[in-house]
């Protein structure tokens, strides 16, 4: 059931002024521990003793940086991520172990952060609580008005009215009108102030405890592209060796028996050496063909002298099902051409093997990041992207080019194949 305005007002007040008086207090008990502890550690150091009591500070501000991000993500509902820790050494004694902490970037920018984040939360808290205080004064204020006005003898009392000329019911009626409007004020602007200060704090927080979370993401991610790179590379050697011996050599090896066998022929019974050379043309002509199509994903001449329009409308031209092209001209990157025209021409393989379909389509599309291509057929279906499949190696392959793939293929419904791929990758 959806709250209504009012209730998610005051739901989103409470947790940002609940965060500014947690923060404050989380950051004045960090600053009395950490800070002293740090600078005895820094004082200490030439004579050894302060090395543990540096440790000892980091470990102190890397449990409040934890505390902090649990505060943002319960309180302000925002992703806090906690950075890897640096391990330890491999076969590193008890003393460097000790010390890994102090080797830790994020140890120093926490010990940074709680230094920041005192002041900061000292000034913010300090507004948010005199905001909080005056938007009060809606209710609070002309209830005490009229308190006093019952309480105090009528000479004892001066209220801003009187101050200002005006007497009798017309200063009270001032007095009260005042107060409200001032109170009404603080009271329409709290949640704007309270944001801004939560923003405040959660830039300048996020920024010092979790942007080494953020870095050490895109290192996995390029890693992980580059391992992606090499399976894809190793994979289609493997594949490209098996076919060669399987397809190409074994003919050779045969062209090259029928060959001698032409030979020794060629005195004895011409004819029969001449129908033997014939068969060793076919079975040349059948090699190249197979050749041609073993080359298929590696970038042709065709693509590097005329660009990736072209080189697609010839792969669509040698399918054996109808295949429409839709490329925008111009050129992009080599690796990103190569990706696209890789992944259109196992597609369309596995589409002419496999689909069964009336006709295939190519799109090409491109925005200001990303070049992306769609081969959709209209066949039976049911494709799998499964480990040794072609299209295990087209997943591999536009992981290493670090883009995306996605294969949908309900049976009965056709085949898409689309690739995402950065062009400035």
């Amino acid at each position: 059931m959806r709250s209504s305005p009012v209730s998610r007002w005051f739901s989103n007040v409470g947790r940002r002024y609940g965060y500014e008086f947690c923060g404050f207090v989380v950051a004045v008990v960090a600053f009395v521990l950490v800070i002293p502890f740090f600078f005895l550690g820094v004082g200490t150091t030439i004579i050894w003793i302060g090395l543990p009591i540096l440790v000892f500070a980091t470990l102190l501000a890397r449990g409040f940086a934890f505390t902090e991000r649990a505060m943002m993500r319960g309180m302000l509902r925002v992703d806090a991520p906690t950075p890897q820790r640096r391990e330890p050494r491999a076969g590193a004694g008890w003393f460097s172990r000790m010390l890994t902490p102090l080797r830790d970037p994020q140890s120093w920018l926490n010990m940074a952060w709680v230094f920041v984040d005192f002041f900061l939360k000292v000034v913010t808290f300090i507004i948010s609580t005199v905001w909080f205080a005056a938007s009060l004064v809606t209710i609070a204020g002309p209830v005490t008005e009229i308190l006093l006005r019952l309480v105090l003898p009528e000479d004892d009392y001066s209220g801003l009215g009187e101050l200002l000329g005006f007497r009798g019911q017309a200063a009270l009626v001032f007095d009260l009108v005042s107060e409200f409007l001032v109170g009404l004020v603080f009271l329409l602007t709290l949640s704007p102030v309270l944001r801004g200060l939560t923003g405040l704090h959660r830039a300048i927080s996020h920024g010092m405890l979790c942007s080494r979370w953020d870095a050490q993401q895109e290192l996995e991610r390029t890693r992980a592209s580059r391992s992606a790179g090499r399976v894809a590379e190793s994979e289609g050697l493997r594949r490209l060796e098996r076919d060669l011996h399987d397809g190409p050599q074994q003919r050779l090896i045969r062209s090259s028996m029928d060959l001698a066998r032409a030979e020794r022929l060629l005195g004895n019974d011409p004819e029969r050496a001449a129908s033997l050379i014939g068969e060793i043309r076919s079975q040349t002509n059948a090699t190249l063909a197979e050749l041609r199509q073993l080359s298929r994903g590696i970038a042709p001449p065709l693509l590097v002298d005329r660009g990736l329009e072209a080189a697609l409308a010839e792969i669509a031209g040698n399918s054996t099902i109808p295949t429409s092209v839709d490329c925008p001209p111009g050129r992009l990157p080599l690796h990103v051409e190569t990706g696209i025209y890789y992944v259109a021409s196992e597609a369309l393989a596995n589409a002419n093997k496999h689909s069964r379909a009336a006709s295939i389509t190519i799109t090409v599309t491109l925005d200001r990041r990303n070049a992306r291509v769609r081969i959709v057929d209209d066949g039976i279906g049911g494709a799998q992207n499964l480990a040794g499949h072609g299209l295990q190696g087209l997943a591999e392959r536009v992981a290493s080019l670090e883009g995306a793939l996605r294969i949908d293929s309900p049976a009965g419904e056709g085949t898409t194949v689309e690739a995402v791929i950065p062009c400035e990758s």
